[in-house]
């Protein structure tokens, strides 16, 4: 029972110490453990770059979305621009004294 109570002291005052790695000889494998962080932390950042341009996208389509509709307004409103009747409407409501040409326009040839 001793000499398991001494061996967790000795554990814990070498983890204490910084010298519990050296004890178990990991010093070897160094490299290794280095290597497998930077491709960890490699795959963690390439994660949020994925996260953070699918989070533009959805908001782009969000945006896309609004300007189809307003397109569609406008193109509702440029067709019922395009009917004669509607703009000889919109003529008389305005005062203007523009009317529809009595004779077709001349062609001037040089």
């Amino acid at each position: 029972m001793k000499k398991v109570l001494k061996a967790i002291a000795n554990g814990f005052s070498a983890i204490l110490h910084g010298e519990f790695l050296l004890r178990l000889r990991v010093d070897k494998y160094f490299v290794h453990i280095l290597y497998t962080f930077a491709i960890f932390w490699l795959m963690i950042m390439m994660s949020l770059m994925v996260q953070k341009t699918l989070v533009k996208v959805e908001r782009n389509k969000t945006v896309l979305n609004d300007l189809r509709i307003y397109h569609a307004q406008k193109t509702v409103e440029l067709v019922e621009m395009g009917r004669l009747s509607t703009i000889e409407d919109l003529l008389e409501k305005s005062g203007s004294s523009l009317t529809m040409p009595e004779k077709p326009a001349e062609t001037i040839v040089k």
